[in-house]
């Protein structure tokens, strides 16, 4: 019959005879399991099933088993006769071995009586295979004719539900006549399989081929091992012989052994045509505990007989035998291994959610998209290789057409934000700059933190170098850079690029360290002459910087960012000819080129002030709009948009900004002159429209809270315009704009307390500097522009007439609105009630220096000093005043009193060392270079110290 094992699921042969009526224990050979087997109970007996044994003669009972008897759960063998029951009984339940391995099986549960009989777990093999003849069967052919008496069960097994297994013990066999000669060798019942010869060794009859055959089977073709059968002990038949699976053709190599041993003891003493050998020696205390047995296999003796060497021999013929399996077999197993591995489909990593909601949108802007990937990505590029501001914005397209071809392109992020950074610098939006952080952060987390991805996060953070957070994040990204073991010379340039500009801010002279680094590992990088002379321009030298760019000019004229920054430069300094010359030689060279033509439209409006010529230099570039791009000519529209409102036009300058507005949705300037005209005419609606488009895009933040908190109070909700405000300041302390706002807000909501608390500390900063204003800019605001329109509404918390507060506060504004008659008004309303105001003193004294009257002046700025010697403004006052006197002992010496009181009046420390520069031209330098360092946007102090290089 065939049987399967309940763990492995190996099936096996058994001859039906070794299986009694109630079954027995087994053991797979494979994986070692232990399971009950049972006839099956629809097959027909064979003819020839050995009748049930005679009981054996009484014995003396065997000793137990020791402890560590690991099959100690079988129990002893069966009582002889003499102890036998009358009549047969359930057995009781023996408690398990101290040492039994298997006594959490327990004993099988007894079905209830409404159950149904216990089904068979082998009945579904089919029918019982028909008793073999003699010599038919190959697997147990090699026992002989079957004996004349019945072999003794291996196992009793009650027939109740429950019952377990309990050990037989076979009867013994009477010794065998000692061996007067050498026996007759055994009479072959089979053949070998490959080359039909008879075969006389029972172990080549149980493995059915010869042992020339077998040395001569391919190696693929051996028997494939497994783990040795466990040998029974002398006197123990707790185990069936280990049985073999059909398919593999024939009994196990590894277990001949064992085979033989044990189906040899189950038949009884051995036939005599097999001699007897000794017993096979087992080692271990378990063996030595076993009673010893008069049973023994036929190869057992044979052993024997043939002595030891033969014994030896086929011990390590074993030996070779499985060592080479293993071997073999270790290496079958590894090459399976690797050629599943390559033929394993590699998972594929899903595309992260902010790559997948960027791309719809993406795919709008683009809805012929062609070409590779690939091809993007060297168009993207070349282009970052050109190095301009134009090309920037052509790379940062290629780049997303490259990801929209090939989602999982880490290489388009990379290049993407880098392009986004470069081209747009301070004037990228909060909105994109988050976009594009989570998308260089997602592409870190598939391709890791690579160089590539780590320089364009570093740049993308310096989009916000105002803030410290960000540059000191953008200095370690560039620092892991420069270590990284992958990172090519290129971009450890580029890592001290942005190390260098990290320090543009604090250091000019670490700055210009990092740039030469950069400089020796990447020579034509384009970039570095441009950031060097950044750097030295933010160490105060001026004259260095220029030559700097001009060199770099020479090289490449058409370079682009390199004019724009020494035509800024020029324009800081004070020197707009020198500016408005190097556009003229460029358009002499390229009279059509219209990135020099716009500038010299704008230095007419915004430097020169002359905002009528200005207009008319736009206008005409706009003739010709039909030969340029969509998006210069939307750069005109806005510039003429300003232009106009410089001159007072301010519906031709909204006209001029929506027309721009219909060729770039979103351009921030355009939005900007539209709000400032609506907050001009007063309409909330319309300002609040166009606000959305410039919030997070107009480079300065702290600017952007201004205007809103400006657009709050036009919609009468100061307490949240003072929110707006208070930010402002925070994020920049030199905004008195903001200051000066914020006493507004707190007296629209009538707390005229928290109003006149607030303008009294506004009035402690320098009244000679209302805010940071750039001399060219895309984003043009009037001067003051953020000021006006809020007057009359501190004048409202006046409680009677002789209160003096609201007075000088509001005449205070209309001094910063630059309304200089109606600020001297109102602070002589404040003197009427209060002669000794010191404030009000020092303001009309600057009044009066500003338009030219010096006497006036001095006499209104002794008044102040006497007035009140613990106020700054007031020192002040009088150091301009005998300045402009051509007093300058006393007044260096009122100058160094008001910076007693207040360093940080840039405008008294600008003035001293002008007046010292005569003499103590290095000390002079000194203080004007410690002014730049902490505020590199005040203009008085930069034009002092291009003077002094001159």
């Amino acid at each position: 019959m065939r049987i399967v094992c309940q763990k492995c699921a190996a099936a096996y042969a058994i001859d039906d005879r070794l299986i009694t009526a109630k079954g027995v224990r087994a053991q797979c050979p494979r994986c070692r399991n232990l399971q009950l087997v049972r006839r099956d109970p629809s097959a027909v007996p064979s003819q020839d099933a050995p009748a049930a044994p005679p009981r054996p003669a009484a014995a003396a009972p065997s000793a137990p088993p020791p402890a560590d008897d690991l099959f100690g759960d079988f129990g002893a063998p069966a009582p002889t006769s003499a102890q036998a029951p009358a009549a047969p009984s359930r057995p009781a339940k023996a408690a398990a071995p101290e040492a039994d391995l298997f006594g959490d099986f327990g004993a099988m549960p007894e079905p209830s009586p409404s159950s149904a009989p216990p089904v068979d777990p082998f009945a579904d093999l089919g029918g019982p295979a028909p008793a073999p003849s003699a010599g038919a069967d190959p697997l147990l052919d090699f026992l002989g004719p079957a004996p004349t008496s019945p072999p003794a069960p291996v196992a009793r097994i009650s027939s109740e539900p429950g019952a377990v297994p309990v050990s037989v013990a076979p009867p013994r066999a009477a010794a065998p006549p000692p061996a007067a000669a050498a026996p007759a060798p055994k009479p072959a019942t089979m053949g070998c399989r490959t080359c039909n010869k008879p075969l006389v060794d029972p172990f080549d009859q149980a493995l059915g081929i010869c042992d020339a055959c077998r040395q001569r089977e391919p190696a693929g073709g051996a028997p494939r091992s497994a783990a040795p059968a466990p040998v029974a002990a002398p006197g123990s038949m707790d185990f069936l012989p280990p049985l073999t699976a059909p398919e593999e053709g024939g009994v196990d190599a590894s277990l001949g052994q064992s085979m033989r041993d044990d189906v040899s003891s189950m038949r009884g003493p051995p036939s005599p045509a097999a001699p007897e050998l000794g017993a096979e020696p087992r080692s271990g205390k378990r063996a030595a505990a076993r009673p010893p047995s008069n049973l023994r296999s036929g190869s057992a003796q044979k052993q024997g007989s043939s002595g030891g060497g033969g014994r030896w021999g086929l011990v390590g013929g074993l030996v070779l035998v499985l060592g080479g399996a293993g071997v073999g077999g270790y290496f079958y197993l590894q090459h399976q291994e690797e050629a599943r591995q390559a033929a394993a489909t590699p998972v594929v990593a899903p595309i992260p959610d902010v790559i997948q909601a960027v791309l719809p949108r993406w795919k709008l802007k683009y809805l012929e998209l062609e070409g590779t990937s690939a091809q993007r990505l060297e168009d993207g590029q070349r282009q970052l290789a050109r190095e301009e501001r134009s090309a920037y914005t052509e790379a940062e397209e290629s780049f997303q057409q490259a990801l929209l071809l090939d989602p999982r392109s880490d290489d388009a992020i990379a290049g993407y934000v880098q392009a986004l950074a470069l081209g747009r610098g301070a004037g990228l939006d909060d909105d994109a700059f988050k976009e594009a952080r989570e998308l260089v952060e997602a592409a870190q987390s598939r391709a890791g933190r690579v160089p590539l991805l780590l320089l364009a996060e570093a740049n993308l953070l310096l989009t916000r170098s105002r803030q410290s957070a960000p540059r000191e994040q953008a200095r370690v990204l560039a620092e892991e850079s420069l270590v990284h073991a992958k990172a090519t010379d290129a971009q450890k340039a580029e890592a001290h690029l942005v190390m260098g500009r990290v320090y543009l801010s604090s250091s000019g002279g670490l700055a210009d360290q990092q740039f030469g680094m950069a400089q020796k590992l990447a020579p034509d990088l384009r970039r570095i002459q441009y950031y060097r002379a950044l750097a030295h321009e933010s160490a105060g030298e001026y004259k260095l910087a220029l030559e700097t760019l001009r060199k770099r000019l020479t090289a490449d004229p058409r370079d682009w960012d390199s004019l724009a920054a020494t035509s800024r430069i020029y324009q800081e300094v004070g020197e707009p000819q020198e500016a408005r010359k190097l556009y003229e030689a460029r358009v002499k060279a390229d009279p059509g080129e219209l990135r020099a033509l716009l500038p010299l439209a704008v230095l007419r409006y915004q430097s020169e002030g002359n905002a009528a010529a200005g207009v008319r230099e736009l206008r005409a570039l706009l003739k010709t709009r039909e030969r340029h791009d969509h998006r210069d000519v939307a750069q005109v529209l806005v510039h003429l948009a300003a232009a106009e409102r410089a001159a007072g036009n301010s519906d031709a300058g909204v006209k001029a900004a929506e027309e721009a507005l219909g060729l770039l949705k979103e351009l921030p300037e355009a939005h900007l002159q539209v709000f400032l005209v609506a907050l001009e005419q007063r309409d909330a609606a319309r300002a609040r429209k166009h606000l959305d488009g410039i919030k997070g895009r107009l480079e300065d933040r702290a600017l952007e809270a201004v205007l809103e908190g400006r657009l709050l109070l036009l919609e009468k909700k100061p307490l949240e315009a003072l929110e707006r405000f208070q930010t402002a300041t925070s994020l920049d302390a030199r905004r008195l704009d903001a200051q000066l706002l914020a006493g507004v807000a707190e007296a629209a909501a009538k707390r005229s307390t928290e109003a006149f608390r607030v303008l009294k500390q506004a009035l402690a900063a320098d009244p000679l500097r209302l805010e940071p204003r750039p001399v060219s800019t895309r984003f043009w605001m009037r001067p003051a522009e953020t000021v006006k329109g809020v007057e009359g509404t501190i004048l409202a918390l006046a409680q009677n007439p002789d209160d003096p507060a609201p007075s000088l506060y509001e005449g205070v504004l209309r001094f910063h609105q630059g309304d200089l008659d109606a600020a001297d008004r109102h602070l002589r309303d404040v003197l009427e009630s209060d002669a000794n105001n010191a404030d009000a003193l020092a303001y009309r004294s600057l009044i009066a220096t500003r338009k030219g009257n010096s006497t006036e002046a001095r006499a209104l700025s002794t008044r102040a000093v006497s007035a009140g010697r613990q106020h700054p403004v007031a020192h002040l006052a009088h150091g301009w005043a005998l300045a402009d006197g051509r007093q300058v002992e006393p007044a260096k010496r009122a100058l160094r009193d008001a910076l007693g009181l207040s360093p940080t009046l840039w405008s008294a420390r600008v003035r001293l060392a002008e007046l010292e520069s005569t003499q103590r031209r290095a000390e002079a330098r000194k203080e004007l270079v410690s002014v730049v360092g902490l505020d590199p946007e005040y203009l008085p102090a930069k034009r002092m110290l291009y003077q002094l290089d001159r």
